[in-house]
Formats: C-alpha cells, sequence, structure tokens
C-alpha cells in the first residue's frame, strides 16, 4: 500500500468532521455548567461540602449566604446537583460558551436569609424535606422552631426546660 491509495480512499469517503457553526448532538445526560435558584436554595451547604473539585464555596454572613461556582474547577460529576435537598441546583443543557479569560463565566449569588417570625432577624430557610431528613417524626412545634432564628430557637428552649424544672420541682414537693 502506497500513500496515494491512501489519498484516494480518503477522497472518496465522506468528510468526518462538520463544518463551523455546526456541532455534534449532545448526549442525552449531558452536564452542562451548574446554575442556581436563589429561592429553592436552603442555605445547608451541602453542595460546598459534596464538591470534590472546591468549584463551589458556600459562605454565610449576618444577613445571607453568598453562593460561589468556579466552572474552570468544576469535574460535572453532579454530585452538588444530586445531594441538594432544596433542588436548587441543576445542570444546563447547552454547552458553555467559548471564554477567554480565567473567571469569567464564575457565578456569584446572594441568598437572603428569611426573617424571624418571632423578632424579625434574619434565620435559617426552613424545608420540610431538610426537617424529614434529620428527623423521623415532626411535631408542629418542631417545625416552628425550625422557622425561628437562633436566639429565639434558644430563648424557646430555654423557657421549655424551665417549665419542666417547675414541674419536676413540684412533683418532688407534692410527694413529700
Amino acid at each position: 500500500m502506497n500513500i496515494w491509495t491512501i489519498i484516494g480512499g480518503n477522497a472518496r469517503k465522506e468528510a468526518q468532521t462538520l463544518r463551523f457553526p455546526d456541532r455534534p448532538r449532545l448526549a442525552e445526560h449531558f452536564r452542562g455548567l451548574v446554575r442556581i435558584d436563589p429561592g429553592k436554595c436552603l442555605t445547608c451547604g451541602i453542595c460546598d461540602y459534596v464538591c470534590v473539585s472546591g468549584a463551589i464555596t458556600v459562605t454565610a454572613h449576618a444577613l445571607d449566604c453568598e453562593w460561589k461556582y468556579d466552572p474552570g474547577r468544576c469535574t460535572f460529576c453532579g454530585r452538588c446537583v444530586d445531594h441538594c435537598p432544596g433542588e436548587a441546583l441543576r445542570h444546563e443543557q447547552e454547552r458553555a460558551p467559548a471564554y477567554a479569560r480565567p473567571g469569567a463565566l464564575d457565578t456569584e449569588a446572594h441568598v437572603a436569609y428569611p426573617l424571624c417570625p418571632e423578632c424579625g432577624r434574619p434565620s435559617l430557610p426552613y424545608d420540610e424535606r431538610l426537617l424529614a431528613r434529620a428527623h423521623d417524626e415532626i411535631s408542629e412545634e418542631m417545625r416552628e422552631r425550625a422557622r425561628l432564628c437562633d436566639r429565639c430557637r434558644m430563648r424557646r428552649s430555654q423557657a421549655a426546660l424551665r417549665l419542666m424544672t417547675i414541674n419536676t420541682d413540684r412533683k418532688d414537693v407534692d410527694g413529700l
């Protein structure tokens, strides 16, 4: 076999590449850039914890939570999307656009904390699914406490402990 046979064989075949701007179809379960829906975010930080490449960072502040995503570090493994209890994360179904400057596709979102129903201070977002993951049975009192800020939750717990102590002391006195 000589070079002219190879060239002639290649010339008779169809083109093996696509002309610009055509692109091959995406795979059915293609994982593109990670996007967040701040309205669904629970600010739990699970996405930060399970991100093996460190592409996602979650930082808590006094009034809100900051979510950052660096696609340059992302391995597109999908762990963050799979583990998000609030279903706030998703993969785009399109390829990322070309970029020339590092950090050009970085994304940042600020998720504001809801206000505590008792004092009006910011508190962590409440979600029934996250509470169900942590506890087998959920009482109405537990649901109410989950909506409170840390300070009001502590006050309510202290008041309940005081009440239990008073009731225990009364039983001891009545038993004498």
